[in-house]
């Protein structure tokens, strides 16, 4: 079903339609706020505005989702809407617009900033980073991990910094750049890096690892330590190693699943580039498997 709408609406996914109505819902928003000035009370009239306005929200909703576009920015846009209504409902003194506008401010600019510029929630949606990432955990990314974004840049940062080695970050890879990805950050620029019957070596050392236990598939799941971070990684004996050697260009970084044997990352499809990453996976703060129901059993800090 929502494949089917989502194709439908894909011809008018551009920005051009974007904006046309975002400007649409801007002016039913003001013409509600002038019909409440006026004592204009028509019952049926408010409905139709109410679906109208309801229809386009959830057609832009869809658009960001096609286009794959930085929801903080349009987050951004109505919280400078909202905050512009309140001042002039202010200046009007008309206590149910100043009400209802504040409201409105409030709460858009709060989510803005939560949701927009500060930790954003993501779904994992394949089992490349097990056992650290499960199919169907939520978790926090950090979008100020390596920067502050600029509104309406196309995700740009101030006062960026690069990922330490051992992170995991979300990202867009190469070939998918519209698609985000989530992988573990292994090598950096200028650093050399080759994987070996199962085993990395970055610039001639070999990443120290040590057996933990075998899970219910009777893979090893491995303790492995990189620039000071210690976390559990996951290999199938029965599975051919990925072998190969690659010479990180600065401004790089080379990154891999978890799931050695089972994530498509850096030995496949090649680096990433520091501004395709946009945050760092933080905290899961919820776990939904798709055959299962919610838990909290997984909510912590992600190593």
């Amino acid at each position: 079903m929502l494949n089917a709408i989502f194709s439908a609406l894909t011809p008018i996914a551009n920005i051009f339609s974007f904006i046309l109505l975002n400007l649409a819902l801007c002016l039913i928003a003001i013409h509600w706020a002038i019909s409440r000035v006026n004592n204009n009370s028509n019952p049926k009239y408010h409905r139709f505005i109410q679906t109208f306005g309801l229809i386009v929200s959830l057609v832009i909703i869809a658009i960001l989702w096609i286009k794959q576009w930085n929801i903080g920015d349009l987050l951004a846009f109505y919280s400078l809407f909202s905050g512009v209504m309140f001042l002039v409902a202010s200046q009007m003194k008309d206590e149910v617009n100043l009400k209802e506008s504040r409201g409105w401010f409030l709460s858009i600019f709060l989510v803005f900033i939560l949701r927009g510029y500060v930790y954003e929630p993501w779904q994992i949606p394949s089992s490349s980073m097990k056992p650290n990432l499960e199919v169907g955990d939520f978790v926090l990314v950090n979008r100020n991990a390596y920067g502050l974004e600029i509104p309406f840049t196309n995700r740009s940062k101030i006062f960026s910094k690069p990922p330490d080695v051992g992170e995991i970050v979300v990202f867009f890879p190469p070939h998918k750049p519209t698609t985000p990805f989530v992988k573990r950050v292994i090598a950096k620029g200028g650093d050399k890096v080759s994987y070996v019957n199962k085993k990395f070596f970055v610039n001639g050392v070999e990443l120290e690892t040590s057996l933990y236990r075998e899970d219910a598939t009777g893979a090893n799941i491995e303790f492995e330590t990189n620039n000071g971070h210690r976390y559990v990684i996951r290999k199938i004996d029965a599975r051919s190693s990925k072998n190969g050697s690659w010479t990180i260009p600065e401004g790089m970084y080379f990154v891999s699943g978890d799931n050695r044997d089972n994530s498509s990352d850096s030995r496949e499809w090649g680096v990433i580039s520091g501004e395709s990453i946009w945050g760092r996976a933080d905290y899961i703060w919820l776990s939904w498997p798709p055959s299962g129901s919610p838990s909290l059993n997984r909510v912590g800090k992600i190593e």
